[in-house]
Protein backbone atom coordinates (compact mmCIF):
# COMPACT_ATOMS: atom_id res chain seq x y z
CA UNK A 1 0.00 0.00 0.00
CA UNK A 2 1.51 3.32 -0.84
CA UNK A 3 1.70 6.02 1.60
CA UNK A 4 1.34 9.33 1.37
CA UNK A 5 4.51 11.79 1.05
CA UNK A 6 4.52 15.42 2.92
CA UNK A 7 5.53 17.45 -0.35
CA UNK A 8 7.97 20.76 0.84
CA UNK A 9 6.71 22.42 -1.53
CA UNK A 10 3.06 21.78 0.20
CA UNK A 11 5.30 22.75 3.91
CA UNK A 12 6.17 25.74 2.37
CA UNK A 13 2.89 27.00 0.94
CA UNK A 14 0.47 26.54 3.96
CA UNK A 15 3.90 28.45 6.46
CA UNK A 16 3.23 31.18 4.26
CA UNK A 17 -0.96 31.05 4.07
CA UNK A 18 -0.78 30.29 7.66
CA UNK A 19 1.20 33.91 8.38
CA UNK A 20 -0.83 35.50 5.81
CA UNK A 21 -4.05 34.62 8.02
CA UNK A 22 -2.53 35.22 11.35
CA UNK A 23 -1.42 38.52 10.99
CA UNK A 24 -5.55 40.23 10.56
CA UNK A 25 -6.22 37.94 13.57
CA UNK A 26 -3.29 39.21 15.76
CA UNK A 27 -4.35 42.66 14.87
CA UNK A 28 -8.04 41.52 15.46
CA UNK A 29 -7.42 40.46 18.99
CA UNK A 30 -4.65 43.14 19.68
CA UNK A 31 -7.60 45.74 19.07
CA UNK A 32 -9.93 43.79 21.79
CA UNK A 33 -7.19 43.09 24.66
CA UNK A 34 -4.20 45.04 23.85
CA UNK A 35 -2.86 48.03 24.42
CA UNK A 36 -1.90 49.18 21.16
CA UNK A 37 1.13 49.02 19.43
CA UNK A 38 3.26 47.22 22.16
CA UNK A 39 1.30 44.49 22.52
CA UNK A 40 0.60 43.88 18.92
CA UNK A 41 3.60 41.60 18.05
CA UNK A 42 2.87 39.42 21.19
CA UNK A 43 -1.08 39.12 19.90
CA UNK A 44 0.58 38.58 16.24
CA UNK A 45 3.03 35.88 17.39
CA UNK A 46 -0.23 34.16 19.48
CA UNK A 47 -1.89 34.06 16.46
CA UNK A 48 1.24 32.51 14.28
CA UNK A 49 1.18 29.76 16.69
CA UNK A 50 -2.82 29.38 16.43
CA UNK A 51 -2.41 29.26 12.68
CA UNK A 52 1.05 26.69 12.47
CA UNK A 53 -1.23 24.31 14.88
CA UNK A 54 -4.13 24.19 12.85
CA UNK A 55 -2.65 24.13 9.62
CA UNK A 56 -0.63 21.53 10.71
CA UNK A 57 -3.65 19.67 12.10
CA UNK A 58 -5.80 20.22 8.80
CA UNK A 59 -2.63 18.96 6.85
CA UNK A 60 -3.00 16.23 8.67
CA UNK A 61 -6.44 14.75 8.33
CA UNK A 62 -6.40 15.60 4.55
CA UNK A 63 -3.25 13.66 4.06
CA UNK A 64 -4.04 10.50 6.29
CA UNK A 65 -6.88 10.67 8.17
CA UNK A 66 -9.83 12.20 5.80
CA UNK A 67 -8.55 9.54 3.20
CA UNK A 68 -9.18 6.80 5.58
CA UNK A 69 -12.44 7.95 6.08
CA UNK A 70 -13.53 7.39 2.71
CA UNK A 71 -12.06 4.59 2.30
CA UNK A 72 -14.13 2.96 5.43
CA UNK A 73 -17.30 4.57 4.78
CA UNK A 74 -16.93 4.93 1.25
CA UNK A 75 -19.61 7.26 1.28
CA UNK A 76 -21.48 9.45 -1.99
CA UNK A 77 -22.70 12.75 -3.24
CA UNK A 78 -23.51 14.56 -0.58
CA UNK A 79 -22.55 12.52 2.40
CA UNK A 80 -19.16 12.42 1.00
CA UNK A 81 -18.84 16.57 1.41
CA UNK A 82 -20.42 16.51 4.98
CA UNK A 83 -17.71 13.77 6.18
CA UNK A 84 -15.32 15.97 4.44
CA UNK A 85 -16.37 19.41 5.64
CA UNK A 86 -16.86 17.45 9.26
CA UNK A 87 -13.20 16.31 9.53
CA UNK A 88 -11.63 19.57 8.70
CA UNK A 89 -13.81 21.47 10.94
CA UNK A 90 -12.77 18.75 13.72
CA UNK A 91 -9.16 19.33 12.74
CA UNK A 92 -9.33 22.84 13.27
CA UNK A 93 -10.58 23.07 16.57
CA UNK A 94 -8.88 20.61 17.51
CA UNK A 95 -5.83 22.70 16.62
CA UNK A 96 -7.01 25.00 18.09
CA UNK A 97 -7.85 23.68 21.79
CA UNK A 98 -3.85 22.38 21.05
CA UNK A 99 -2.87 25.62 20.50
CA UNK A 100 -4.61 26.71 23.78
CA UNK A 101 -3.37 24.14 25.77
CA UNK A 102 0.15 24.67 24.41
CA UNK A 103 -0.04 28.50 25.33
CA UNK A 104 -1.93 28.14 28.37
CA UNK A 105 0.98 26.20 29.55
CA UNK A 106 3.80 28.78 28.31
CA UNK A 107 2.99 32.12 28.27
CA UNK A 108 -0.01 32.34 29.00
CA UNK A 109 0.17 31.39 32.94
CA UNK A 110 -3.25 29.25 33.17
CA UNK A 111 -5.74 32.19 31.90
CA UNK A 112 -7.52 29.87 30.00
CA UNK A 113 -8.58 27.62 33.33
CA UNK A 114 -11.08 29.82 34.62
CA UNK A 115 -14.46 29.84 33.34
CA UNK A 116 -15.13 32.63 31.65
CA UNK A 117 -11.71 32.02 29.98
CA UNK A 118 -12.76 28.55 28.93
CA UNK A 119 -16.42 30.00 27.17
CA UNK A 120 -14.08 33.04 25.63
CA UNK A 121 -11.81 30.48 24.31
CA UNK A 122 -13.88 28.45 22.84
CA UNK A 123 -16.15 31.11 21.57
CA UNK A 124 -13.49 32.00 19.11
CA UNK A 125 -12.29 28.78 17.97
CA UNK A 126 -15.95 28.14 17.03
CA UNK A 127 -15.85 31.16 15.10
CA UNK A 128 -12.52 31.23 13.35
CA UNK A 129 -12.95 27.48 12.49
CA UNK A 130 -16.10 28.39 10.52
CA UNK A 131 -14.22 31.36 9.09
CA UNK A 132 -11.57 29.47 8.08
CA UNK A 133 -13.67 26.59 6.53
CA UNK A 134 -15.85 29.12 4.86
CA UNK A 135 -12.51 30.74 2.93
CA UNK A 136 -11.24 27.30 2.62
CA UNK A 137 -14.44 26.07 0.42
CA UNK A 138 -14.66 29.46 -1.12
CA UNK A 139 -11.37 29.27 -2.52
CA UNK A 140 -11.84 24.68 -3.61
CA UNK A 141 -15.46 25.50 -4.90
CA UNK A 142 -14.15 28.66 -6.98
CA UNK A 143 -11.23 26.07 -8.08
CA UNK A 144 -13.47 23.35 -9.05
CA UNK A 145 -15.67 25.74 -11.34
CA UNK A 146 -12.70 27.15 -13.17
CA UNK A 147 -11.57 23.30 -13.53
CA UNK A 148 -14.86 22.31 -14.73
CA UNK A 149 -15.25 25.60 -17.08
CA UNK A 150 -11.88 24.63 -18.30
CA UNK A 151 -13.03 20.88 -18.97
CA UNK A 152 -15.93 21.99 -20.61
CA UNK A 153 -14.16 24.60 -22.86
CA UNK A 154 -11.31 21.36 -23.71
CA UNK A 155 -13.92 18.79 -24.26
CA UNK A 156 -16.34 21.58 -26.41
CA UNK A 157 -12.96 22.33 -28.68
CA UNK A 158 -12.18 18.48 -28.77
CA UNK A 159 -15.91 17.59 -30.15
CA UNK A 160 -15.64 20.40 -32.61
CA UNK A 161 -12.48 19.46 -33.72
CA UNK A 162 -13.83 15.99 -34.33
CA UNK A 163 -16.78 17.25 -36.14
CA UNK A 164 -14.63 19.04 -38.08
CA UNK A 165 -12.52 16.04 -39.28
CA UNK A 166 -16.20 14.28 -39.45
CA UNK A 167 -16.98 16.91 -42.03
CA UNK A 168 -14.12 16.43 -44.09
CA UNK A 169 -14.83 13.01 -44.06
CA UNK A 170 -18.08 13.16 -45.11
CA UNK A 171 -17.42 15.76 -47.58
CA UNK A 172 -15.32 13.21 -49.01
CA UNK A 173 -17.59 10.68 -49.45
CA UNK A 174 -18.95 13.09 -52.09
CA UNK A 175 -18.17 13.48 -55.84
CA UNK A 176 -14.70 16.15 -55.33
CA UNK A 177 -15.96 17.68 -58.96
CA UNK A 178 -18.19 17.93 -61.71
CA UNK A 179 -18.43 15.00 -64.02
CA UNK A 180 -18.49 15.14 -67.80
CA UNK A 181 -19.05 12.77 -70.83
CA UNK A 182 -19.50 13.64 -74.31
CA UNK A 183 -23.58 12.58 -73.65
CA UNK A 184 -24.13 13.94 -69.97
CA UNK A 185 -22.96 16.62 -67.52
CA UNK A 186 -23.53 16.87 -64.12
CA UNK A 187 -22.09 18.86 -60.81
CA UNK A 188 -23.29 19.10 -57.45
CA UNK A 189 -23.18 20.57 -53.81
CA UNK A 190 -23.88 20.15 -50.35
CA UNK A 191 -24.43 22.13 -47.98
CA UNK A 192 -24.08 21.27 -44.31
CA UNK A 193 -26.66 23.25 -41.67
CA UNK A 194 -24.34 22.33 -39.23
CA UNK A 195 -20.45 20.64 -39.27
CA UNK A 196 -22.03 17.86 -40.50
CA UNK A 197 -25.24 16.61 -42.11
CA UNK A 198 -27.64 14.40 -43.19
CA UNK A 199 -27.78 15.10 -46.69
CA UNK A 200 -25.75 13.35 -49.70
CA UNK A 201 -25.59 13.11 -53.57
CA UNK A 202 -23.41 10.57 -55.81
CA UNK A 203 -23.21 9.85 -59.63
CA UNK A 204 -21.74 6.88 -60.99
CA UNK A 205 -20.12 5.60 -64.52
CA UNK A 206 -22.12 2.59 -65.37
CA UNK A 207 -22.15 -0.16 -68.24
CA UNK A 208 -22.96 1.04 -71.58
CA UNK A 209 -21.62 4.51 -71.21
CA UNK A 210 -24.54 5.39 -69.22
CA UNK A 211 -25.02 8.14 -65.94
CA UNK A 212 -26.56 6.86 -62.20
CA UNK A 213 -27.10 9.71 -60.30
CA UNK A 214 -28.93 10.19 -56.61
CA UNK A 215 -29.61 12.70 -54.39
CA UNK A 216 -30.85 11.66 -50.54
CA UNK A 217 -32.09 13.18 -47.75
CA UNK A 218 -31.72 11.57 -44.21
CA UNK A 219 -34.31 12.60 -41.45
CA UNK A 220 -32.76 14.46 -38.79
CA UNK A 221 -29.57 16.79 -38.56
CA UNK A 222 -26.05 16.99 -37.31
CA UNK A 223 -23.93 13.96 -35.83
CA UNK A 224 -26.63 10.96 -35.53
CA UNK A 225 -27.93 12.20 -39.95
CA UNK A 226 -24.81 12.40 -40.87
CA UNK A 227 -24.10 8.49 -39.48
CA UNK A 228 -27.38 7.56 -41.23
CA UNK A 229 -26.80 8.86 -44.56
CA UNK A 230 -23.36 7.50 -44.73
CA UNK A 231 -24.20 4.41 -43.97
CA UNK A 232 -27.30 4.52 -46.79
CA UNK A 233 -24.74 5.88 -49.37
CA UNK A 234 -22.82 2.61 -48.63
CA UNK A 235 -25.05 1.09 -49.68
CA UNK A 236 -26.94 2.29 -51.94
CA UNK A 237 -23.39 2.43 -54.02
CA UNK A 238 -23.13 -1.25 -53.35
CA UNK A 239 -26.25 -1.60 -55.35
CA UNK A 240 -26.12 1.01 -58.51
CA UNK A 241 -24.59 -1.99 -60.77
CA UNK A 242 -27.08 -4.89 -59.95
CA UNK A 243 -28.57 -4.71 -63.22
CA UNK A 244 -32.45 -4.29 -61.86
CA UNK A 245 -33.10 -0.12 -62.81
CA UNK A 246 -33.72 2.49 -60.34
CA UNK A 247 -37.10 1.17 -58.62
CA UNK A 248 -35.20 -2.44 -58.39
CA UNK A 249 -31.90 -0.87 -56.88
CA UNK A 250 -33.92 1.18 -54.45
CA UNK A 251 -35.62 -1.98 -53.17
CA UNK A 252 -32.49 -3.85 -52.31
CA UNK A 253 -31.41 -0.62 -50.39
CA UNK A 254 -34.68 -0.50 -48.65
CA UNK A 255 -34.29 -4.18 -47.60
CA UNK A 256 -31.21 -4.16 -46.01
CA UNK A 257 -32.02 -0.42 -44.54
CA UNK A 258 -34.70 -1.73 -42.74
CA UNK A 259 -32.63 -4.54 -41.14
CA UNK A 260 -30.48 -1.97 -39.67
CA UNK A 261 -32.01 1.25 -39.26
CA UNK A 262 -32.86 3.04 -35.73
CA UNK A 263 -36.80 3.07 -35.24
CA UNK A 264 -37.53 6.46 -36.40
CA UNK A 265 -35.42 7.28 -38.84
CA UNK A 266 -36.11 7.27 -42.79
CA UNK A 267 -34.36 8.72 -45.52
CA UNK A 268 -36.00 9.89 -48.97
CA UNK A 269 -33.73 9.27 -52.34
CA UNK A 270 -34.51 10.23 -55.98
CA UNK A 271 -32.37 7.71 -57.95
CA UNK A 272 -32.03 7.66 -61.94
CA UNK A 273 -29.95 6.03 -64.84
CA UNK A 274 -29.66 8.13 -67.73
CA UNK A 275 -28.30 6.39 -71.37
CA UNK A 276 -26.65 7.88 -74.13
CA UNK A 277 -29.84 7.73 -76.04
CA UNK A 278 -31.67 10.35 -74.12
CA UNK A 279 -33.59 7.61 -72.19
CA UNK A 280 -34.22 8.31 -68.82
CA UNK A 281 -35.61 5.73 -66.30
CA UNK A 282 -35.73 7.34 -62.40
CA UNK A 283 -37.62 6.11 -59.37
CA UNK A 284 -38.34 8.81 -56.27
CA UNK A 285 -38.16 7.43 -52.73
CA UNK A 286 -40.22 10.38 -50.78
CA UNK A 287 -37.73 12.95 -52.55
CA UNK A 288 -38.44 16.01 -53.33
CA UNK A 289 -39.82 15.61 -57.32
CA UNK A 290 -36.85 16.75 -59.60
CA UNK A 291 -37.79 19.41 -62.06
CA UNK A 292 -36.99 18.78 -65.65
CA UNK A 293 -36.39 21.78 -67.25
CA UNK A 294 -36.70 21.49 -71.58
CA UNK A 295 -34.30 23.51 -73.59
CA UNK A 296 -37.51 25.19 -75.38
CA UNK A 297 -38.42 26.44 -71.32
CA UNK A 298 -40.70 23.73 -70.61
CA UNK A 299 -41.05 22.41 -66.93
CA UNK A 300 -42.05 18.98 -65.83
CA UNK A 301 -41.48 17.03 -62.58
CA UNK A 302 -41.18 13.38 -62.04
CA UNK A 303 -43.15 12.39 -59.19
CA UNK A 304 -43.35 8.44 -59.58
CA UNK A 305 -41.62 6.07 -57.09
CA UNK A 306 -42.84 5.01 -53.73
CA UNK A 307 -42.61 6.17 -49.98
CA UNK A 308 -39.35 6.83 -48.02
CA UNK A 309 -37.13 3.91 -47.26
CA UNK A 310 -36.35 2.17 -44.27
CA UNK A 311 -39.32 1.94 -42.18
CA UNK A 312 -40.83 -1.21 -44.58
CA UNK A 313 -39.15 -3.91 -45.83
CA UNK A 314 -41.94 -4.86 -48.20
CA UNK A 315 -42.19 -1.50 -49.95
CA UNK A 316 -42.82 -1.20 -54.08
CA UNK A 317 -41.60 1.30 -55.83
CA UNK A 318 -41.88 2.09 -59.27
CA UNK A 319 -39.99 3.38 -62.22
CA UNK A 320 -40.80 6.03 -64.72
CA UNK A 321 -39.40 6.75 -67.95
CA UNK A 322 -39.17 10.08 -70.07
CA UNK A 323 -36.89 10.63 -73.03
CA UNK A 324 -34.67 13.78 -72.91
CA UNK A 325 -33.77 16.11 -76.11
CA UNK A 326 -30.31 17.52 -76.09
CA UNK A 327 -29.95 20.65 -73.52
CA UNK A 328 -32.59 19.06 -71.30
CA UNK A 329 -31.53 19.56 -67.43
CA UNK A 330 -32.81 17.55 -64.59
CA UNK A 331 -32.14 19.44 -61.19
CA UNK A 332 -32.48 17.78 -57.62
CA UNK A 333 -32.14 19.41 -54.59
CA UNK A 334 -33.29 18.65 -51.10
CA UNK A 335 -35.95 20.41 -48.89
CA UNK A 336 -33.60 23.26 -47.63
CA UNK A 337 -33.25 24.82 -50.94
CA UNK A 338 -37.07 25.24 -50.74
CA UNK A 339 -37.75 25.51 -46.68
CA UNK A 340 -34.99 28.25 -46.91
CA UNK A 341 -36.73 31.13 -44.90
CA UNK A 342 -36.20 35.22 -44.77
CA UNK A 343 -35.69 37.39 -41.33
CA UNK A 344 -39.70 37.42 -41.69
CA UNK A 345 -39.99 33.41 -42.02
CA UNK A 346 -40.90 33.32 -45.28
CA UNK A 347 -39.70 29.97 -47.11
CA UNK A 348 -38.18 30.40 -50.44
CA UNK A 349 -40.67 28.17 -52.06
CA UNK A 350 -40.39 26.32 -54.97
CA UNK A 351 -41.63 29.19 -57.29
CA UNK A 352 -38.98 31.63 -56.72
CA UNK A 353 -36.87 27.98 -57.48
CA UNK A 354 -38.48 27.40 -61.06
CA UNK A 355 -37.26 31.56 -61.45
CA UNK A 356 -34.20 30.91 -60.50
CA UNK A 357 -34.14 27.82 -63.06
CA UNK A 358 -35.80 29.44 -66.15
CA UNK A 359 -33.42 32.57 -66.07
CA UNK A 360 -30.46 30.67 -66.34
CA UNK A 361 -30.98 27.17 -68.23
CA UNK A 362 -28.44 27.95 -70.32
CA UNK A 363 -25.69 27.93 -67.59
CA UNK A 364 -23.32 25.10 -67.02
CA UNK A 365 -24.20 22.79 -64.22
CA UNK A 366 -21.52 23.96 -62.14
CA UNK A 367 -22.86 28.03 -63.02
CA UNK A 368 -26.19 26.78 -62.61
CA UNK A 369 -25.82 25.16 -58.50
CA UNK A 370 -23.63 28.63 -57.93
CA UNK A 371 -26.43 30.75 -59.04
CA UNK A 372 -29.31 28.84 -57.33
CA UNK A 373 -27.06 29.15 -54.26
CA UNK A 374 -26.31 32.69 -54.96
CA UNK A 375 -30.41 33.52 -54.85
CA UNK A 376 -31.23 30.93 -51.66
CA UNK A 377 -28.29 33.21 -49.79
CA UNK A 378 -29.38 36.29 -51.07
CA UNK A 379 -33.18 35.67 -49.73
CA UNK A 380 -32.34 34.22 -46.11
CA UNK A 381 -30.41 37.74 -45.66
CA UNK A 382 -28.90 36.99 -42.24
CA UNK A 383 -31.12 34.53 -41.14
CA UNK A 384 -29.22 31.20 -39.77
CA UNK A 385 -29.50 27.92 -41.96
CA UNK A 386 -31.56 25.45 -40.18
CA UNK A 387 -31.47 22.74 -42.86
CA UNK A 388 -28.87 20.83 -45.27
CA UNK A 389 -28.69 22.44 -48.52
CA UNK A 390 -27.89 20.04 -51.24
CA UNK A 391 -28.33 20.41 -55.41
CA UNK A 392 -27.83 17.98 -57.98
CA UNK A 393 -27.50 19.44 -61.99
CA UNK A 394 -27.60 16.84 -64.76
CA UNK A 395 -27.54 17.80 -68.24
CA UNK A 396 -28.09 15.72 -71.31
CA UNK A 397 -25.84 16.71 -74.09
CA UNK A 398 -26.78 14.45 -76.80
CA UNK A 399 -24.92 11.12 -78.39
Amino acid sequence: MSQRRINPRRVLSLIAWQTFLAVPFGVFFNLLYGEGLKTLLPFILVSLLFAYVIGLAVMVNRMWILPAILRTVRPQGTSALVIEIGSFAVASMLGAILSGVLLNATVAHGQFTSAHGVASFLAFTVLFSALFLGWIYAVRFQRRYTERIRAEAEAKAKEEQELRIAGEIQRGLQPGRPHATRSFAAAGAAIACRTIGGDFFDYFDLPGGRLGFALGDVAGKGPPAALLAAMVQGIFTSHVDDGHGPAGTIERVNRVLSQRIVEGRFATIFYAVLSPDGRLVSCNAGNNPPFLVGRDGSIRRLERGGLPIGPFADTTFEEEETPLRPGDTLVLYSDGVSDAADPSDEPFGEERLLRCLGAACGMEPEKLIEHVLGEVRAFAADRPQFDDITLLVVRYAGE
